[in-house]
């Protein structure tokens, strides 16, 4: 007699667990796009110095590495940006939220060989709805300015 099971592929709970951090992943991207607060009528908006080209082209460069067996480390990342506004660990991977004035940058993360944890993916978005996405370079930059 066989035994019954909720869900036929139940023995393949590594896909599930899979599926799930996607989901998880994707909800977050979604969310720090809302996350922001409307701009105050009364409060002039102040616009940020531009970032000196050496300090934005290396945090370029680090988000050029994603993906690659010499991607920055979480370590490196938080050196260079600071502590994200938003953390989530799931299984071996993970996901941080910077919140920069005008671009959200979604980093992720995954484990390597050595289980140390690595930049995977850099998602770049607008903070304001309707607003175009910048590019990574813009958000490379406002990133290295909001750290110097």
């Amino acid at each position: 007699m066989s035994r019954w099971q909720a869900l036929p592929g139940a023995r393949l709970g590594g896909i599930f667990a899979h599926m799930r951090f996607m989901i998880m992943l994707s909800a977050l991207v979604l969310l720090s796009a809302c996350a922001t607060a409307a701009p105050d009528a009364a409060t002039p908006s102040r616009t940020e110095a531009p970032a000196s080209n050496q300090s934005s082209s290396r945090t370029a460069q680090m988000f050029a590495t994603a993906g690659r067996s010499d991607a920055a480390t979480q370590r490196d990342i938080e050196r260079a940006l600071g502590a994200p506004d938003i953390a989530r660990q799931e299984g071996a991977g993970a996901a941080w939220t910077y919140r920069l004035e005008n671009c959200a940058l979604l980093l992720l993360f995954a484990a390597d060989t050595r289980n140390e944890m690595r930049l995977a993916e850099v998602h770049p978005s607008a903070r304001r709805a309707g607003a175009a996405a910048p590019s990574l370079d813009q958000c490379a930059a406002e990133a290295a300015a909001r750290r110097s």
